[in-house]
């Protein structure tokens, strides 16, 4: 994003294998490389660690850990300072470690930081105390904290006690060169679309229970993952298999063609940081139906769709009905987007937050 326009931008991308993991002995290790991509200067390292993740809970052998990424990413900066020179500031895109090792480039080198809240770790309790407060630090450090969306920010403030009002909403971006603006299909059917990985966070057997009330309508899954079987037969369960296509995984640079072919998306995820297949939807000139999940209630404005409440079944298929009896700009939809997601948009936003740093 801003590598095309001629500013010079380096990033560090480390990855640790854990002990005990899958990946800590088949999984590769390699030394620091260095590589020019798309005019970006890319440094890349993997290590194994070696302190046991179960053993975390002893406070010296989790401080241990944390210390050993921190080395690396300094390790890691000097190759980049040696070759390109000093940035001017650091922007952390990760909640998590990524915080936490802009932290120790920061301190060390005195350059500012800034942090991008967008993991759900967090609010899904995945993230224990001690990351917990390891990333607290880390975060109340930042010279500035920005947020995908403003019910994460809330949600932060729930989890690690950071008043919300310190974070900036600055959205994640789309590329509308990927997601062409097209005129509805001629389906035989109104056919509504879901797009997502197959796993239970994402809500499909709430959507499959309130197709039944929504009978006037066929549903378009995209994508696989675990629970496609499990889906597959509530499907016949609810007597829907005729009126349910699973489509299976898209190549990512095909997600366009999925919304090509529907007539509006519904989105029944239990929670989202964000939301990025509403904007791919809306830019494609689509309506949505979305859960009142995080990041969806910052996205559908009352010209883009119809939110609704989380795992209710019933709302959903309400939402649906609603939905299919309006008239929608698909043109207005499209405006919003370029209006408040794209790349020139965000990185404006980004540039005067830099710039009061420097």
């Amino acid at each position: 994003m801003f590598a095309e326009e001629g500013y010079k931008v380096g990033v560090l991308h480390a990855r640790f294998h854990d002990l005990p993991s899958s990946t800590w002995l088949k999984g590769p290790t390699d030394k620091i490389t260095i590589t020019e991509e798309n005019n970006l200067t890319v440094v890349r390292a993997r290590i194994r660690l070696f302190q046991p993740g179960p053993l975390h809970r002893i406070p010296p052998i989790y401080r241990s850990s944390v210390r050993s990424r921190e080395r690396l990413a300094l390790k890691m900066y000097d190759a980049y300072k040696q070759q390109n020179g000093a940035p001017d500031i650091i922007h952390a895109k990760c909640t998590m470690w990524g915080a936490i090792l802009a932290r120790a480039i920061s301190n060390r080198e005195n350059i500012p930081y800034v942090v991008t809240a967008g993991a759900s770790v967090f609010a899904r309790g995945i993230v224990g105390p001690r990351e917990q407060r390891t990333a607290k630090q880390a975060l109340e450090s930042a010279n500035q904290l920005l947020s995908v969306s403003s019910t994460l920010a809330d949600d932060l403030e729930r989890i690690l006690d950071i008043p919300a009002s310190n974070f900036t909403t600055v959205p994640n971006m789309i590329d509308l060169q990927n997601f062409p603006f097209t005129e509805s299909p001629t389906n035989d059917k109104f056919t509504f679309g879901y797009l997502a990985n197959l796993v239970a966070d994402k809500g499909h057997e709430t959507l499959l229970h309130a197709l039944v009330n929504v009978p006037n309508c066929n549903l378009m899954i995209g994508g696989d993952g675990p629970l496609r079987a499990q889906l597959e037969r509530l499907c016949k369960e609810l007597n829907l298999s005729d009126r349910v296509t699973f489509t299976g995984a898209l190549p990512r640079g095909e997600a366009h063609t999925f919304f090509g072919k529907i007539d509006a998306f519904v989105h029944p995820s239990r929670y989202e940081t964000f939301g990025i297949v509403l904007l791919e939807s809306l830019a494609t000139g689509r309506p949505v139906v979305a859960t009142r999940c995080g990041g969806p209630n910052d996205i559908v404005r009352e010209e883009d769709g119809i939110l609704v409440a989380v795992d209710d079944a019933e709302d959903l298929a309400r939402g649906m009905q609603q939905l299919m009896q309006k008239e929608w700009d698909s043109t207005e939809m499209r405006n919003g987007v370029e209006q408040r997601y794209t790349k020139d948009t965000i990185r404006k936003q980004l540039l005067e937050i830099y710039k009061t740093h420097l």
